[in-house]
């Protein structure tokens, strides 16, 4: 599998009572080549870590190529993040986090959202975070032809007459009149998968 290292040290310092294991070159495996899943995850670890490395370990989702539902939107998320820690011990380098990223829809009563969700799985032991970004409402022909078999990302090509949106603006970013881009709101659902690595585990006893 292709490495494509991204990512670098960050200038910023972790919140000041983040577990020391955490603030000293962390390496990344993110499970994409998305350009702006990689951006929010750059962006996330700044403002985490003192010393990161993000490193794109492109790996299958295991579900549908435009997920329907929460759940298997999540399964795609964990499946990313397993399969980029996989990636990276098989490339030698290792990694402490594999991260995936997923977007997908959920219906909600009569309507439709749309939400990016995100698995955080440590080396270590295993464990896992799930965080989501906020949700937007998807229109009704919008998910018509996503129950036809097209797929979002090509949906919002053809409306926005534009190419490959999903690397850049998403439809979050096109729907807000570029005022919320995908890399910043997929940012804040990292942070939620981070959480439970960051905080104290008081806030985590199952």
């Amino acid at each position: 599998t292709a490495k494509a290292p991204r990512g670098a040290e960050a200038s910023v310092a972790p919140p000041a009572d983040a577990p020391a294991a955490l603030t000293d070159g962390v390496v990344l495996a993110v499970g994409t080549a998305n350009r702006a899943k990689l951006d929010s995850v750059a962006s996330a670890a700044e403002r985490m870590f003192s010393a990161h490395s993000v490193r794109a370990f492109p790996a299958d989702s295991g579900v549908s190529a435009q997920p329907m539902s929460v759940a298997e939107t999540m399964d795609g998320a964990l499946n990313r993040a397993q399969g980029a820690l996989a990636a990276a011990a098989e490339a030698g380098g290792g990694a402490e986090f594999g991260v995936g990223i997923e977007g997908g829809l959920e219906q909600i009563g009569s309507r439709w959202f749309e939400a990016g969700w995100v698995c955080v799985v440590r080396k270590a032991d295993g464990a896992t975070g799930f965080g989501s970004c906020g949700r937007y409402e998807v229109a009704g022909a919008i998910v018509r032809r996503l129950q036809e078999g097209e797929e979002l990302c090509e949906v919002m090509d053809d409306l926005s007459g534009k190419s490959d949106v999903r690397s850049g603006l998403g439809m979050m970013g096109v729907v807000t009149n570029g005022l919320l881009p995908r890399a910043e709101c997929y940012t804040h659902g990292l942070l939620f998968a981070f959480a439970r690595f960051l905080s104290d585990a008081r806030y985590w006893a199952p």
